[in-house]
């Protein structure tokens, strides 16, 4: 006996999943984001004894609130940002003058979301200069956030930050490289 083709499952079932999720994703949203805050604190891995006041460059172990600025003013750098959001995870070539970003654009063919192409311009959500990425970093309010910042090194090499606990992929990573001061 052969099984009857064509056999088609009867929709009420399918309906009804979908009026369910249509009904639940919205909760489930409200949900994510009714976090009061409170027991919410920032945290990194890196021991706390800290300087209290900013120095030119970290302290062997500093932490998420006393990252120095970048100083320089003219600079470029490859950027990659890693979220959930189109391009991301796309090195971005990020030119930098009087401490604005001027220009961005990515590095390489379709390596992330979005299919972008080398020699595209970088979506304005992503310029971003250093010190924008240390702000990130020095994120007191921000659930978790680890940072990679070499000694010696006058900016960090990688930031990621979760801002909210209760919320799902609200998470954002930084990483910065071939950073050339003009």
């Amino acid at each position: 006996m052969e099984p009857r083709a064509g056999t088609v499952r009867p929709t009420r079932m399918r309906h009804l999943a979908l009026t369910c999720a249509a009904l639940l994703l919205p909760l489930s949203l409200a949900a994510c984001g009714s976090g009061d805050g409170e027991n919410d604190v920032a945290s990194d891995p890196a021991p706390t004894s800290a300087p209290t006041s900013a120095t030119p460059s970290p302290t062997a172990s500093p932490t998420v609130g006393t990252y120095p600025a970048f100083a320089p003013t003219d600079y470029t750098f490859e950027l990659s940002v890693s979220c959930f959001c189109m391009g991301a995870g796309v090195p971005m070539e990020v030119t930098v003058v009087d401490s604005e970003v001027v220009g961005a654009v990515y590095g390489a063919d379709d390596g992330g979301r979005g299919g972008v192409q080398a020699g595209d311009h970088a979506d304005q959500g992503f310029w971003m200069t250093i010190n924008d990425v240390i702000d990130a970093a020095n994120d007191t309010e921000a659930d978790k956030v680890r940072v990679d910042w070499p000694a010696g090194q006058d900016y960090p090499t990688s930031v990621f930050v979760d801002g909210e606990k209760t919320m799902a992929d609200d998470e954002v990573g930084y990483t910065i490289a071939n950073v050339v001061v003009s």
